[in-house]
């Protein structure tokens, strides 16, 4: 089951997809089922778990569904369709996060990332892409993804190996530059300056306005198009997105992407569809449906969905929606860090990895659902959010386990045996 959660997972970063007149299919909602029937069938989940966690996801996904209805028959059944398979994941991962050996697991995510993004480069370098590797939509999202995996497994890892990870943290920064993935650099930005500060936050900033200041000398320096383009759009977001420039003149500004013209467009369009519908939004689809009949004769690269779940779960689910969305996010937020607290107290962990985990897991998560487009991916990052806690206090409880077996009179100080973490190790 380990192997199938973490297959589950990487399967999302693969290009294999089917088509068909409903739904899109991947490798993802077929394991999703598989785990779901062998769990059942074997008897494995004798004494289902219900965490808060897992609690908090059926209402989200109950009015996503509900939503979709509200549109159209078919898109209702669409969306019940793929919402059962995230579903069945949801719970599937519940039952499974006081078994699985988180070190173990995220190992296994991080030798499958690192094959992703080889066969990635690979692929682009094969067909003449020296620069921007974002021609394979769904591979290229290891170049995100890596980082964050790679930051949580620093923060745990031992001293010799940490400074190993530290080479391989550092080598991925020009494929990073290279891959054109501003979303990916920014999270690695984000995530060197909380490492390198220890989880002090009064530090990061100054840390990570001088990486800003870096990357101005980089798009100063740098002697590509494609690259420096990318990288002006990340020191001057604010300038960019002139979509009005595209329709009158059909060509983008001095400096635009299609990213950020799409981007800008889209936000102007969903305010006012926000304003018109506040409570329950248009529906969940029905942006896109809006901009086919409505806005049919601009360019296809301005025709697409919402690139980003907040902004998206406000315009097509309203404030019923996104008052649903959101305390997901922060419960995961107060349970870690209740979680982080007692681990510290219990002296499990350093205080720079109670202050590290949620900055470098939490934030990345939802810097990236909130400028992606919305889709089985979001939801299961929002899966793994909403159970982290979970997650965390079973891999400490096994990481206490294997204390007690290696030191174990170290471990009979009062401190220890007053844990509220030793009565989960199964």
């Amino acid at each position: 089951m380990r192997y199938l959660l973490t297959f589950a997972i990487l399967s999302l970063f693969l290009p294999i997809r089917l088509e068909t007149g409903l739904v899109l299919l991947r490798p993802f909602e077929l394991i999703a089922l598989l785990m779901l029937v062998i769990g059942l069938a074997t008897g494995r989940w004798r004494n289902l778990a219900f965490s808060a966690g897992f609690l908090l996801l059926p209402p989200f996904l109950g009015w996503h569904i509900v939503s979709a209805f509200s549109v159209d028959a078919e898109n209702g059944l669409r969306e019940l369709l793929q919402m059962s398979a995230v579903g069945a994941f949801a719970f599937a991962f519940a039952q499974e996060a006081s078994r699985v050996d988180t070190h173990k697991a995220v190992n296994i995510l991080l030798f499958g990332m690192v094959l992703i993004l080889a066969y990635t480069i690979t692929w682009h370098v094969a067909h003449g892409y020296l620069v921007g590797w974002k021609h394979l939509v769904d591979p290229r999202l290891a170049f995100t993804f890596l980082p964050i995996a790679l930051a949580g497994l620093l923060l745990f890892v031992n001293r010799g190996k940490r400074r190993t990870l530290w080479f391989v943290w550092a080598g991925i920064l020009p494929l990073l530059v290279l891959s054109g993935e501003r979303k990916a650099f920014l999270i690695y930005l984000f995530l060197t300056a909380a490492l390198l500060m220890r989880g002090r936050l009064a530090a990061m900033v100054p840390a990570t306005a001088a990486g800003f200041v870096a990357l101005f000398v980089l798009s100063t320096t740098i002697d590509n198009a494609y690259v420096e383009k990318q990288m002006q759009t990340i020191l001057n977001p604010l300038s960019m997105g002139q979509y009005e420039y595209l329709v009158a003149t059909g060509k983008y500004a001095p400096g635009d992407t299609p990213s950020n013209v799409q981007r800008a467009f889209a936000f102007t369009l969903s305010r006012q569809l926000i304003s018109e519908h506040p409570l329950m939004g248009v529906g969940t689809n029905q942006f896109k449906n809006i901009i086919d009949t409505e806005f049919s004769g601009l360019p296809d690269e301005l025709r697409l969905g919402i690139h980003g779940e907040f902004q998206r779960i406000l315009t097509e689910n309203g404030i019923i929606g996104l008052s649903l969305y959101i305390p997901i996010w922060i419960a995961a937020w107060f349970r870690l860090s209740r979680t982080l607290s007692w681990a510290l107290s219990h002296g499990l962990i350093e205080a720079a990895q109670a202050r590290l985990l949620p900055l470098v897991l939490l934030v990345p998560c939802a810097f990236y659902v909130g400028t992606e487009a919305s889709g089985t991916r979001a939801f299961v990052t929002l899966i793994l959010v909403s159970l982290l806690p979970e997650l965390t206090r079973h891999g400490l409880c096994l990481s206490l386990h294997r204390k007690r077996r290696s030191h174990p009179r170290s471990i009979r100080h009062p401190r220890f045996l007053g844990s509220p973490l030793l009565g989960n190790t199964r």
